[in-house]
């Protein structure tokens, strides 16, 4: 990525807190009403960091990204959860292509695909400049092989760095672990974007990244006294661009007919006692498994620590981050024999 097209560019802290305050009130509101993935990413007013599970940002987050230039590669500038690996070993592979018609341009700057996640950066340069401030949101989306990303965790980021370019930058967690293989085609559309009318389209095709890929199938459960309750580590999965974890997840019958079945936030911890939370966590949903197949995204690791542990708790009316003892889960990965 061109380094002078984003240099000496910071980001205003009173912008991004009134940003992200409005994205956590958005995404509170649609996860309370269904608690669904959102299935196409809406081109939108602000830094739309909707991250679609847990992934809500702070103004610690803000006052961070407030003091860094925005320069290549930008995973940082937007908190991405393996933006030091995808710097440190060079993981993002050059696209530069681009649509450009009706005084807008839109061009793909990079991508990485590693089976797991998939990570788009675009940028948007415009005759008459751009504004995230459009009297009326445009329609974008991304597709794999032709069809619509159903993600278990996805997000978008914008900001305005010159009157006339914006960049963006998403990222997904798919649904399920190396479903679509070892290359994919992919496409990304929009229809009347920041105050200009007419259809962008670019498509690419990408390969995975060539890294090493380690997988447990651990099978390490933990159940509440009642019965009621249950989570099982169906796999752990260290990758170029995350370590992901596959948790199934029962609960009672009668909540996943009522639509009233759990959504858990988790803490992990490994066994030297480092702690992922927050913006070192994701937490998300395969597509369609009302919670019963739930995804959890951590940093990329150089090694695989001996365990994890992990510390569920609940959200409530009542009581916030109330601690669930009875459904912690050690999950050993010291002994096991990987997959790969």
């Amino acid at each position: 990525m061109n380094k002078d097209l984003f240099e000496n560019i910071s980001v205003p802290v009173e912008k991004l807190v009134a940003r992200e305050k409005e994205a956590m009130m958005q995404a509170k509101r649609k996860r309370k009403v269904r608690k669904a993935t959102m299935r196409s990413l809406m081109v939108a007013c602000g830094i739309c960091l909707s991250l679609l599970g847990s992934g809500f940002v702070s103004t610690g987050m803000a006052e961070a990204l407030s003091s860094i230039p925005l320069l290549s590669p930008i995973y940082k500038d937007f908190r991405d959860i393996a933006s030091d690996k995808i710097e440190q070993d060079h993981l993002a592979t050059p696209i530069d292509k681009q649509d450009s018609h009706n005084g807008l341009t839109m061009t793909v700057k990079e991508a990485a695909y590693d089976g797991n996640r998939l990570i788009v950066t675009v940028v948007y340069t415009g005759s008459k400049g751009v504004t995230l401030k459009e009297e009326k949101a445009g329609r974008q989306e991304i597709t794999i092989n032709g069809q619509p990303i159903k993600p278990a965790i996805g997000s978008t980021g914008q900001d305005d760095i010159k009157p006339n370019t914006i960049i963006e930058h998403h990222q997904y967690t798919l649904s399920n672990l190396d479903e679509y293989g070892d290359a994919i085609d992919i496409e990304v559309q929009g229809d009347n974007l920041f105050g200009y009318e007419g259809q962008w389209n670019v498509a690419f095709p990408l390969e995975k990244i060539k890294r090493d890929v380690t997988a447990f199938s651990p099978d390490a459960t933990a159940k509440t006294e009642n019965g009621m309750y249950a989570i099982t580590a169906d796999n752990v999965t260290f990758s170029p661009l995350s370590t992901r974890i596959d948790l199934s997840v029962d609960y009672p019958a009668e909540l996943d007919e009522n639509d009233r079945w759990p959504w858990f936030e988790y803490t992990v911890v490994d066994d030297q006692g480092r702690v992922y939370n927050g913006m070192k966590l994701q937490t998300g949903m395969a597509d369609g498994t009302n919670g019963h197949h739930m995804v959890l995204t951590l940093p990329p690791m150089d090694e695989v620590p001996g365990s994890l542990t992990l510390m569920p708790s609940e959200q409530n009316r009542d009581v916030y981050d109330l601690e669930l003892d009875e459904l912690e889960l050690l999950i050993p990965l010291k002994n096991l024999k990987s997959q790969n």
